[in-house]
């Protein structure tokens, strides 16, 4: 379990250096990370069930198709457009 932890807190941080070309985009991509990673915590809390990894693959796979696009872009340019998704 601390190994897919570790795994999707890397995926997050190499997302923080991703590409963007629509903000609607990035954003969607933030969201299905931040999804990954609420599901990953509480799984840390308890037992996980043949029903959670499958869910967690699901994310997982959600995830890396929205961020695809975003796997080369400039720190800078992510922090920019992360910020515009909070508005």
């Amino acid at each position: 379990m601390k190994s897919l932890f570790l795994g999707v807190i890397t995926c997050l941080f190499m997302l923080s250096f991703s590409a963007c070309s629509s903000n609607t985009e990035i954003c969607s991509c933030l969201e299905s990370g931040k999804k990954l990673e609420t599901f990953s915590s509480e799984l840390l809390q308890r037992e996980a069930t043949a029903k959670d990894l499958q869910k967690m693959k699901k994310l997982k796979a959600d995830q890396e198709k929205k961020c695809a696009d975003f796997q080369t872009m400039d720190g800078a340019k992510m922090l920019e457009l992360k910020e515009e998704c909070g508005k």
